[in-house]
């Protein structure tokens, strides 16, 4: 039976309604909550705070607070039973944590977004993609992922081998004397830098141990410590030893901020530029 022309303005404002609504990005989900702390910060910062019901309480301890935390959402401690009374229509929780109440909300019809985790630039990627498919286009994520690829697309500012001039070297030191080799993404923002990592080419595989001995002996360019002021009190003495002091007075030092170890979406763009910054102070312009 042909339809009338009623009919067809009918169906087709109905077709146009239905294209409208599958091109609505999942940005418009109006009630957010996180089941994870990087995820938390990232909501925080990126997100409009009205779409935000919950973040972890984790969030609200000083040493992982990045923004501030509107007065109406909820500190979850990742129990299903308290988010489902304020009815969320998007969850987030990263790869690994929080599964079992990931499960729960799964069951009870909510819907659930797991984020990858990120241990390496690549995975990374991954990760801004995954925020950008189940967040839409934030103005302040599309602007992160632009940073990050243009600083993925530039070529490692390495020395040719038969350069006179010589990479400089790098070495990081956390709590207890350890340090980070190949296979790490702290390792990758040294190499992208333009840095020759020192740990790795002792043959240190991801993370290791080095005394100060080792450190005075290799005499690296740059002297990389990670972790904030309350990680020095016992566990980095070490830095208090004259020579590694000598590092720090002299601006041959650089410290790599916690975000980056728990949240390396907001803080890689911001290492990676300061680290170019030193190779440049470091390395003798021609």
């Amino acid at each position: 039976m042909e339809m009338g022309g009623a009919g067809k303005e009918f169906a087709g404002c109905l077709l146009v309604a239905v294209f409208a609504l599958a091109a609505i990005p999942a940005s418009a989900a109006e009630r957010i909550a996180s089941l994870n702390l990087c995820l938390d910060q990232i909501l925080l910062r990126w997100v409009p705070p009205q779409q935000l019901v919950s973040v972890t309480w984790l969030s609200a301890e000083e040493q992982y607070r990045q923004a501030p935390i509107p007065e109406h959402v909820l500190l979850n401690r990742a129990q299903a039973e308290e988010l489902i009374p304020l009815k969320p229509d998007l969850v987030l929780t990263g790869q690994f944590g929080a599964q079992r109440a990931a499960t729960r909300l799964e069951d009870m019809g909510l819907r659930v977004v797991r984020i990858p985790d990120a241990y390496s630039l690549e995975q990374l990627q991954a990760q801004l993609d995954a925020l950008e498919d189940s967040l839409g286009p934030l103005p302040r994520l599309l602007t992160q992922k632009k940073q990050f690829a243009d600083l993925l697309a530039a070529a490692p500012k390495h020395e040719p081998e038969n350069s006179a001039r010589k990479n400089p070297t790098a070495l990081i030191l956390s709590a207890n004397n350890i340090t980070y080799g190949s296979g790490m993404l702290e390792h990758q923002l040294l190499a992208r830098a333009g840095f020759t990592n020192l740990a790795a080419e002792q043959g240190i595989d991801q993370l290791g141990r080095v005394s100060l001995e080792q450190v005075i002996a290799l005499q690296p360019d740059l002297l990389v410590f990670y972790g904030g002021a309350q990680d020095f009190a016992i566990a980095h003495l070490a830095e208090r030893h004259p020579v590694l002091k000598r590092y720090i007075d002299s601006g041959r030092s650089y410290r790599l901020p916690e975000a980056l170890g728990y949240c390396p979406a907001l803080a890689v763009v911001d290492v990676l530029t300061q680290l170019q910054q030193k190779r440049a102070e470091l390395v003798p312009q021609p």
